[in-house]
């Protein structure tokens, strides 16, 4: 019999903390080496996350964390996960998340923006809001 155990190429016997494996059910991960399969229906969130995002968790000894997700999971809700009820729902974390990534992808300087912003200047700048009333569409 071999020395060690494997998940998706991640010793399981070392006391590590890592993301395995992703399914169509949930994710494999690993809490200081004690296998855990976290269910999307239990904990929806992770269903939105690819592999990448999901790499990125760290854990002590009460709970995990993906800071860059704004997941915070204690280990307890991950053993009991009908014990305790979501702090936020999807759809509010989803909104978060949006935003956030709206407001990094706004702050990328690219050539092409550059260029942009040039021609919008030299036509005198962002145009001024119009003082006129829009006319408002009746239904007949």
């Amino acid at each position: 019999m071999s020395n060690s155990a494997k998940i998706n190429g991640v010793n399981t016997l070392e006391n590590k903390t890592a993301f395995c494996d992703a399914t169509t059910e949930g994710i494999h991960i690993l809490i200081h080496g004690k296998p855990y399969f976290l269910k999307y229906t239990d904990f929806p969130w992770f269903e939105y996350c690819n592999a990448f995002e999901l790499r990125g968790m760290s854990a002590d000894r009460w709970g995990v964390y993906w800071n860059e997700l704004d997941i915070d999971l204690s280990i307890e809700s991950i053993e009991n996960p009908g014990a305790y009820l979501h702090a936020i729902s999807v759809e509010n974390w989803l909104k978060i998340r949006n935003r956030k990534a709206a407001t990094t992808l706004g702050q990328i300087r690219s050539v092409r923006k550059a260029s942009a912003s040039r021609v919008n200047g030299a036509k005198g700048g962002r145009p001024k809001g119009s003082s006129k009333k829009k006319p408002e569409l009746s239904m007949v």
